[in-house]
């Protein structure tokens, strides 16, 4: 009887971890695929991924603090924001987080802070909106600027401590990144319950946001990208991968012998920061975009990070631009960027760029 028992116990202890380990698997299951000739497809149902939304910054940055102008309660102009997201039927966002200045070390240790807080709670707000997400998790760009440039002791992270042209070149460097992006996609968003590397309504992962490209030498990218990307996958994480082109197309080399999965774009054809409101017919400069069509990554899915027809108070061109990019094979498009509806009447973030439903 003994031996029987102890053999009961152990098949349900087997049956047991069998049971969590399926249901760890359910969670991680990922909801697109790549096929041969490169495009993103739903698993349901094998149908083409089309997406289309804005960035949205509220977490981090000039966001963070323009939000916090305007009330104690962030998360309150994340649930308005995402419902005008539901409004428009968007149903992509971009998640462009300062987590390299605002929530690490210099070590790129993760930091339980309200910047990770409202990173979560916007990821599970944009679920229960329908709204699928690019994270990307590292910004380079100084989350001070443009209105608290003087306060550095607001920021600890890796990138207030290494410039931005020797994230890809210095060890110590990428060691902080890799480190801060394992930690990152293991850390479980405690309002869903699921850690962000089997979140499945995250379906792409770019890994750094308009990095300082090193295409001149094409093994030191290769083993750039090869860097961030295994840090991906190294927690278990298969989310598809992306990596910029558009900041040097001299990259489609690198990227295509790298092991990342896709490219990213930007668009602002009508330049940045002109000061002044544009006139004229902007729609023949938006008729073509032969920076996608790169032979060495024909075969890899795209995605516009970032696009706008900044210092244009009109909205004409925005259809036209995104027939093009559906021509050119674009898959997932985010407008930059979704100003809070609370500070959107004073612009405060992004002076170039004005975007608000209302």
């Amino acid at each position: 009887m003994k031996v029987k028992h102890g053999f009961i116990v152990l098949v349900l202890i087997n049956l047991i971890a069998v049971s969590v380990f399926s249901q760890d698997k359910e969670k991680s299951k990922e909801l697109v695929y790549v096929d041969e000739q490169g495009m993103i497809r739903w698993v349901k149902d094998d149908a083409e991924v089309a997406l289309f939304g804005a960035n949205y910054s509220l977490p981090s940055s000039s966001d963070y603090r323009a939000a916090g102008y305007v009330t104690n309660d962030r998360k309150s102009l994340i649930d308005q924001d995402m419902a005008h997201f539901a409004r428009m039927g968007w149903n992509g966002m971009r998640i462009c987080i300062w987590g390299d200045w605002e929530n690490t070390d210099k070590q790129g240790n993760l930091l339980q802070n309200d910047h990770l807080d409202l990173v979560d709670y916007l990821i599970y707000r944009a679920k229960k909106r329908g709204v699928f997400i690019l994270l990307t998790p590292i910004t380079t760009y100084n989350a001070l600027w443009p209105d608290a440039m003087g306060d550095t002791a607001m920021v600890n992270g890796f990138s207030k401590y290494y410039k931005k042209s020797e994230l890809g070149t210095n060890p110590q460097a990428i060691a902080a990144q890799v480190n801060y992006i394992r930690q990152l996609l293991n850390h479980v968003n405690p309002y869903t319950g699921i850690a962000l590397k089997n979140e499945p309504d995250i379906l792409f992962v770019e890994m750094i946001n308009e990095p300082w490209h090193h295409s001149k030498d094409v093994q030191g990218s290769v083993d750039y990208i090869n860097a961030l990307v295994d840090a991906v996958r190294s927690t278990g994480c298969q989310k598809l991968t992306f990596h910029n082109l558009s900041q040097d197309f001299n990259m489609a080399v690198p990227i295509s012998q790298s092991k990342v999965d896709g490219c990213t774009f930007a668009w602002y054809p009508s330049g940045l920061n002109s000061g002044f409101t544009l006139h004229g017919n902007y729609l023949r400069t938006v008729d073509h975009y032969p920076d996608t069509t790169f032979p060495a990554v024909k075969n890899k899915p795209r995605i516009v990070y970032e696009f706008d027809m900044p210092d244009v108070m009109s909205g004409y061109h925005y259809p036209a631009m995104v027939r093009t990019f559906r021509t050119f094979g674009v898959q997932f498009a985010a407008m930059f960027s979704y100003d809070m509806l609370k500070t959107a009447p004073w612009n405060l973030g992004w002076q170039t760029h004005c975007l608000n439903l209302v």
